[in-house]
Parts: structure tokens; C-alpha cells; sequence
């Protein structure tokens, strides 16, 4: 597989690729479907955080953050490149750096 055709997901540090197969599936989404651990305590409804992710590429290729992640990243402070994995779905090649537990 190509990792820079079509939109796939780069999971960091590891470099896994994986492509996405559904329009509108979050990071999340295709993380579980790939087998790669993220923690989602709230199931991928955005109100625990802990799927917190830093897009690395393409993040200027992503929608602006929704309502829900818009709430949480104001209030705790997330930086502009930290992205709720639940929340977040790509429409392009991206690449994500996640939290080690």
C-alpha cells in the first residue's frame, strides 16, 4: 500500500498505516478497526479527552474542530495541532502522534 494515495491515517510513533475505508470515520474509528490501542474512556462521545492526539501532518487539511472538541480544547487548553481522536476525521493523508499510557 501506497501511504500517500488516497486517505490514510499514519499512526506515530510506530508508523503504522492505515487507510481509511469510510467517508466521515474519525481517527478513532479506524485506530479500533485497525487493532491500534487509543484510549477513548468516554466510548467516542469527546467529553473524557483521553483520545487526545497531535496531528503532525495534515492538519491544515482537516474540518475546524466541531462543537464538542471546540469545548473541550478551551477548556484545557489544547494546542492548535491536539485533536480529539473521537472527533476528528480525515478527508486527506494525515499523521497522528499518539499517547503512550
Amino acid at each position: 500500500m501506497n501511504p500517500k494515495s488516497g486517505i490514510y491515517i499514519n499512526f506515530l510513533p510506530d508508523h503504522t498505516h492505515v487507510s481509511v475505508s469510510q467517508k466521515d470515520q474519525s481517527v478513532l474509528d479506524v485506530a479500533l478497526r485497525a487493532g491500534i490501542e487509543i484510549d477513548h474512556t468516554c466510548g467516542g462521545h469527546g467529553t473524557c479527552g483521553t483520545c487526545l492526539v497531535r496531528v503532525v501532518e495534515g492538519l491544515e487539511k482537516l474540518a475546524p474542530r466541531n462543537e464538542i472538541e471546540s469545548e473541550m480544547a478551551e477548556d484545557r487548553g489544547f494546542r492548535a495541532d491536539e485533536r480529539l481522536a473521537c472527533q476528528t476525521c480525515p478527508v486527506a493523508g494525515l499523521s497522528v502522534q499518539m499517547r503512550r499510557s
